[in-house]
């Protein structure tokens, strides 16, 4: 993109207007103007455009203690929406989710057990056609994000390998984009809870964390100067013990001491860790498992730390979720063990997202991407500050 171009700056200049105005609450064209640095004829352009597509309103008047009251600008959050679509080892969720992030609809269905690329394109395409079939408005939808337990090409939204599935080499973006009628992006499901975290939970842009999705199987995701490291985290195969066969085929991984599928294995009648949890309520043994798996998240997170320096570590994902008694036992067991400099920088906290980690992830991909572009607009900002 070549941005000395005048028809890209007006561009830019829109998505820096649209951005501030999502953001802030009752600015005026003035504050705009003033805020951005641009002046009020550039400002009052960009602004009748934004009436103009519907994505802004203008409202009330705000209070002064002089002077003419000026009109507020407000971000028209039903206008367009992103259809978010977070597949998971045992369960889907399709939610339909607009500007603010608010879930307009949302659904839940167990995901079908090792299914072919094929079988799982289908069912993702028969949740889009449902979704758009009960719309009002099909046109206000921007486009639609799958997020899948996968390494996955950015550029075209190919998987190059799902492990627990045994895929290879799967062009699913290019397949869905087939039979929906609007844009579609295929992302790394922990890739899109960290940009969930940061769109959502209001963390500062050069905060530097470490995201763990702790789930059925463990993945993990690392963001530095506002920026997802691009590489395929292998954190969840950190060799903690001498024995244990993980899925991976290596022996002793961290998967095999705390993940969903470990802690559940060999236990008769039960398939989850919630199921777990309510059984350690009455017997010991499945408590000290538990309380084990929290040992052994710590001791990973410690090698972790050791290399990242992170200055927080979020704990998403199902397990993540359990009662406080087994969170204090990972928090405790760090801090126990961490050396001073790490004690001291780095602290272990549980997404403020919850449940909604994953989805809301998943639809803040495609808020960026098709409509707000905020990662483009701080990539501008730190090549600017250069």
């Amino acid at each position: 993109m070549r941005f000395s171009q005048p028809t890209t700056a007006r561009q830019i200049n829109r998505l820096r207007v649209l951005n501030l105005i999502a953001l802030n609450e009752g600015f005026s064209r003035a504050d705009v103007s003033r805020k951005l640095g641009l002046n009020k004829v550039s400002t009052s352009e960009i602004v009748d455009l934004l009436v103009k597509e519907q994505i802004i309103t203008e409202t009330g008047t705000r209070t002064t203690s002089s002077g003419r009251p000026p009109i507020t600008l407000e971000l028209q959050k039903d206008v367009k929406m992103i259809l978010a679509i977070d597949v998971g080892t045992r369960n889907t969720s399709v939610a339909l989710v607009n500007l603010v992030g608010d879930m307009l609809r949302f659904e839940r269905f167990p995901t079908a057990k090792n299914p072919q690329p094929e079988q799982m394109a289908a069912t993702i395409i028969q949740s889009a056609n449902k979704f758009l079939a009960r719309m009002k408005d099909p046109k206000s939808l921007s486009g639609m994000v799958v997020s899948i337990n996968a390494v996955v090409e950015p550029a075209t939204g190919a998987i190059i390998r799902a492990k627990q599935w045994d895929w290879e080499s799967v062009p699913l973006a290019y397949a869905l984009s087939k039979h929906v009628p609007f844009p579609v992006i295929v992302e790394n499901n922990v890739k899109a809870m960290v940009l969930g975290e940061r769109w959502f939970a209001d963390i500062a842009q050069d905060t530097s964390y470490f995201y763990v999705n702790w789930g059925e199987h463990i993945g993990a995701a690392w963001l530095s100067a506002g920026k997802i490291m691009d590489h395929d985290s292998q954190f969840g195969h950190i060799p903690l013990a001498k024995t244990g066969t993980c899925r991976c085929g290596a022996t002793g991984c961290l998967e095999t001491l705390a993940a969903g599928w470990a802690l559940v294995e060999g236990i008769p009648g039960v398939s989850s860790v919630k199921q777990l949890c309510i059984m350690a309520e009455s017997s010991k043994p499945i408590e000290k498992k538990l309380e084990q798996a929290m040992h052994s998240m710590a001791q990973g997170l410690l090698f972790a730390s050791a290399i990242l320096r992170p200055q927080k570590i979020i704990m998403g994902g199902g397990i993540s979720a359990l009662p406080e008694h087994y969170f204090a036992i990972l928090q405790n067991t760090f801090q126990e063990n961490a050396p001073p400099l790490i004690r001291e920088s780095t602290n272990i906290e549980r997404t403020s997202l919850g449940e909604r980690a994953g989805i809301l992830g998943t639809a803040a991909i495609g808020l960026d991407e098709f409509v707000f572009k905020r990662s483009l607009l701080e990539q501008l900002q730190q090549h600017q500050g250069r």
